[in-house]
Parts: structure tokens; C-alpha cells; sequence
């Protein structure tokens, strides 16, 4: 008898994720397509496959994608221990309350 892969908990995945400094937020995708569905409810920005999980954010402008794919990286690879992880950074966001950001997002 084969043992079913564990999955790792989505919850857990995204309080992880926007512990984050650098994350903004988590992202749905283009369409809202990444999400992890269980019952009742959605996990947005967290896709769960037979061979991986996917972490999908909203980076927060300045810091560069790699070190903000890297720091979701630290946070999220103990909790998928043996599962490969893929970060996706699918946008950045201004803090528009920051003056050296203000004009950084094209209206």
C-alpha cells in the first residue's frame, strides 16, 4: 500500500507567506485562478499539486523580486519539507503613503 503525499496546510502556507516584510499581499492570479480549494472556502495566492505548491504574492516595491522570492523561500520551505516550492512574485505595490514611492505605479 502506497502512503498518500502530505500536503502541507494552505492556512499555515499564507500566515507563513505575509509574515513577510517584503510580501504585500497574496495574489490570485490574472483570472483568481491560484487558489487552493477546500471545503466551503478558498486559500488565495497558494496552489497545491500532486508533485509541488505554487506561492503566488504581491511583492512590496523596493526590495528586488529575488530577494523577496527569497524570503517567502525562508519562510514557507519548512513547512513543505520535500515538496518542491515555486514562488511566483506576480506584482509589486507602492506603500502610497511613502514619498519615495509615490509616482512608482502607473494610474
Amino acid at each position: 500500500m502506497t502512503a498518500l503525499p502530505t500536503v502541507p496546510d494552505p492556512d499555515a502556507l499564507v500566515a507563513a507567506t505575509l509574515a513577510c516584510p517584503h510580501v504585500a499581499s497574496m495574489s490570485g492570479g490574472l483570472l483568481g485562478e491560484v487558489a487552493t480549494y477546500l471545503p466551503g472556502r478558498r486559500v488565495r495566492g497558494i496552489r497545491t499539486r500532486p508533485d509541488g505548491v505554487e506561492v503566488h504574492v504581491i511583492g512590496v516595491f523596493g526590495p528586488s523580486v529575488t530577494e523577496i522570492v527569497s524570503q517567502v523561500r525562508a519562510a514557507v520551505e519548512p513547512l513543505v519539507r520535500g515538496t518542491e516550492l515555486t514562488v511566483h512574485v506576480d506584482d509589486l505595490a507602492a506603500d502610497l503613503d511613502d514619498p519615495t514611492t509615490k509616482g512608482a505605479r502607473s494610474a
